[in-house]
C-alpha cells in the first residue's frame, strides 16, 4: 500500500539554485562585520557574523520554493502608481522563504537587504535614514539580469515575528529604476521603508479514515484490494486475511475473553489503517505507531476465531500505541 505522509501542507528540503547565465553575483561585507560566501555547486549560503539581525541564509532557485502556510505578505515596488515588481514572504513550518519579482518586462539588477529585529536596521544616527549600503544581503547581477531571486531563511533565526527593508534596482521599460518596497518609512527622514512580517501557522491534512466498526462492523461493507495477496485480503502481521476471515476473528468470543483481547484490538485498527487507502495521509508519529503495533502482531500465530482469547498480552508501548491509533482514527472519521 503507498501511504502518502504529509507533516506539513508540504515540508519541503531546498537546496537548488537555478544558474542564472551571465550573472555575478557581489556579497558585500556589512560595516561591522566580516562576510563570507560559501558556495557549492548550485547552493550558496550567505553567512554574516556580528549582527543580531542574521546568521545563515540560503539563495534558493525561485521554483523550488514550497507552498508555504497560511497567507503570505505581499508588497509591491512601485514608483508613483506604476508597480514594476514584487517581494513575496512567507513560511513553511521550518522556514521563511523572500522572494522578489520583477513584473513582466522587469527584471532584478541589484538587491540591498535586511530581516532581523526592528532596532537591527543599519540607520543614520543623525537623521534615521536606512543605510541600505550596510544591509547584510547585496546582491548585484549583470545581464541577462533574472526575473526572481528568493532566499531561505530558518525560522530558528529570526523568531516569529521579524523586520524586512528592502531596496531593488530594477530593469524596467522606463528603464533602470531604484526602488524602496511598500512599508513604514524611518523617521524622522522618511526616507526608505520597512515592513514586519509574523510567522503564518500552518494547518496540517492528515486526511481520514473510517473506523473498525465501519470496517468490521457492517456486513455489506466490501473491501478494497489494499495490501493482500488478492483482491479484498489485508496483509497484517505477516499474514494474508480475507474480509470474512478478518470479520470472523472480530466477532469471536465476544464475552468469552477478559475484555477485547490485545490482539483483536490491535488487529482491527491496523486493519482499518490499510483498509483506508491514500485516504489517511497521517503523520510520523501515526505510523510509527502502526509500525509497533503490526511488528507486534508478526510475533504472534496467525489469528483465527478459535485462538483470539489465547495469545500473550501485548507490552504496554505496544497498547498505547494501539489506543493512539484509536483515537486518531476518532478524531479523523471521514464523513
Amino acid at each position: 500500500m503507498n501511504n502518502i505522509i504529509r507533516t506539513g501542507m508540504a515540508v519541503i528540503a531546498i537546496t537548488a539554485l537555478t544558474t542564472w547565465v551571465g550573472c555575478k553575483k557581489n556579497i558585500l561585507s556589512e560595516t561591522t562585520s566580516n562576510t563570507q560566501t560559501t558556495e557549492t555547486a548550485n547552493v550558496r549560503t550567505l553567512s554574516v557574523s556580528g549582527s543580531d539581525a542574521l546568521a545563515a541564509r540560503t539563495v534558493v532557485s525561485p521554483s523550488t520554493v514550497p507552498v508555504l502556510c497560511g497567507t503570505s505578505t505581499v508588497k509591491n515596488f512601485l514608483k508613483n502608481t506604476t508597480t514594476y515588481g514584487t517581494i513575496t514572504v512567507g513560511n513553511d513550518a521550518t522556514d521563511y522563504y523572500i522572494t522578489i519579482s520583477g513584473l513582466p518586462g522587469s527584471t532584478i539588477k541589484g538587491i540591498q537587504l535586511y530581516a532581523g529585529t526592528e532596532s537591527g536596521i543599519p540607520v543614520n544616527s543623525g537623521n534615521g535614514m536606512p543605510k541600505q549600503n550596510d544591509f547584510p544581503v547585496q546582491e548585484s547581477f549583470s545581464a541577462p539580469y533574472p526575473a526572481a531571486w528568493s532566499l531561505k531563511i530558518p525560522i530558528s533565526e529570526v523568531g516569529d515575528n521579524f523586520w524586512i527593508s528592502v531596496k531593488t534596482s530594477l530593469m524596467t521599460p522606463a528603464g533602470n529604476q531604484a526602488l524602496w518596497s511598500e512599508g513604514t518609512t524611518f523617521p524622522p527622514s522618511n526616507v526608505g521603508s520597512k515592513f514586519q512580517i509574523v510567522k503564518q501557522t500552518c494547518i496540517i491534512d492528515e486526511g481520514c479514515g473510517y473506523g473498525q466498526g465501519y470496517w468490521f462492523g457492517n456486513g455489506n461493507q466490501s473491501w478494497p484490494d489494499v495490501n493482500g495477496i488478492s483482491a479484498g485480503n489485508v496483509t497484517i502481521g505477516s499474514e494474508n486475511y480475507t474480509r470474512a476471515e478478518a470479520r470472523a476473528i472480530w466477532w469471536a468470543n465476544n464475552g468469552n475473553c477478559p475484555g477485547i483481547p490485545n490482539a483483536k484490538k490491535a488487529f482491527a485498527f491496523v486493519a482499518s489503517i490499510r483498509l483506508n487507502g491514500a485516504s489517511i495521509y497521517g503523520n510520523e508519529s501515526l505510523w510509527m505507531d502502526v509500525m509497533l503495533a503490526n511488528t507486534w502482531l508478526e510475533s504472534l500465530e496467525r489469528l483465527s476465531p478459535d485462538n483470539i482469547c489465547d495469545h500473550p498480552a501485548a507490552s504496554a508501548e505496544v497498547m498505547a500505541a494501539v489506543g493512539r491509533i484509536g483515537d486518531w482514527l476518532e478524531a479523523h472519521n471521514c464523513e
